[in-house]
């Protein structure tokens, strides 16, 4: 299957469009803002996401 070709320019595009349907989405009070950012969200809301720095320090800083 041959990849389809997306510039910058059309990527931004599309972008500008999306925050233009959100920004519209909530001034008509369609979406609230908290549903909105859940809606965009990477991870839903009630996500626990934890990190051991010292951990990836080691294994980024440290020869094995």
């Amino acid at each position: 299957m041959e990849s389809e070709f997306v510039s910058f320019e059309e990527l931004d595009r599309e972008h500008r469009e999306e925050r233009a349907r959100d920004a519209e989405r909530l001034r008509t009070g369609e979406i609230t803002p908290e549903a909105l950012q859940e809606e965009n969200s990477i991870f839903p809301k009630d996500t626990v996401i934890t990190w051991d720095a010292v951990a990836w320090a080691r294994k980024a800083y440290l020869p094995e």
